[in-house]
């Protein structure tokens, strides 16, 4: 349950005497909220990298992973998850939807564009916003459609098992070469992504995220796919399939 400006007196004591009074948050975790609000739940209102169009202010906290993310969601249903601005790499959370019921006070639920995801957004006043792209390797529906970091939304060569085909923001590395891949750090012991030939075919390979199965799928749930085991000719790879 939510709870909003609410004011906690305890001023009847014994004989009408000393009391206390316990100011709680304005607005609670995902909740639209006017600039300067305080937010309950470990948020802060924040501008919205996402909302229904214009600047829109939401009780949100930055993440990278979708685990980080405070769950004081409107239905537990649709828990709470970390959502990748493709322009800014910046990440924000927000609860997750499917329709408006399913949405805090000053949100509506709305698709990502260029996915088929559904968050709940604040409701955007004054000026105009250009709506974010999807992040790289992020699932998405609008093929040919312009994705961060310079890929865009193709067929992906992999998806998750008894799945049709799904998309993917990522692009083509035929060169088989991971340093072509968006997110690449050259001289990192530890790479977030490779170039993915399926069963060695260079002409198929894509840049995709890489994942740790033991890691309940947070390595992917930003992007909103799964991480799944797929076969290379040098064995088999753990990457975020949509």
């Amino acid at each position: 349950m939510k709870i909003r400006d609410l004011v906690l007196s305890m001023g009847l004591m014994a004989a009408f005497g000393g009391g206390c009074v316990v100011e709680v948050a304005s607005r609670s975790a995902y909740e639209g909220c006017s600039s300067g609000q305080s937010c309950g739940g470990g948020t802060l209102c924040s501008s919205a990298s996402f909302t229904t169009g214009g600047v829109g202010y939401l009780c949100t906290t930055t993440c990278s992973i979708g685990a980080v993310c405070p769950d004081f969601g409107t239905n537990s249903a649709y828990l709470p998850t970390c959502v990748v601005n493709g322009a800014t790499g910046l990440g924000q959370c927000y609860d997750t939807c499917a329709s408006n019921f399913d949405c805090g006070v000053g949100t509506q639920c709305a698709v990502i564009p260029g996915t088929a995801n559904q968050i709940c957004v604040p409701i955007g006043t004054g000026g105009t916003v250009q709506p974010p792209l999807p992040a790289a390797y992020t699932a998405c529906s609008n093929v040919s459609g312009a994705c961060g970091s310079s890929t865009t939304c193709v067929p992906s060569m992999f998806t998750r098992a008894g799945a049709p085909q799904g998309n993917l923001c990522t692009i083509a590395c035929t060169s088989g070469n991971a340093a072509m891949c968006p997110g690449y750090v050259p001289g990192a012991a530890i790479q977030s992504v490779e170039c993915v030939a399926p069963m060695g075919n260079p002409n198929a390979a894509q840049c995709m995220r890489l994942c740790n199965p033991a890691n309940a799928n947070r390595d992917c749930a930003p992007y909103f796919t799964n991480c799944a085991t797929v076969q290379m000719a040098a064995g088999p790879i753990s990457v975020c399939v949509p």
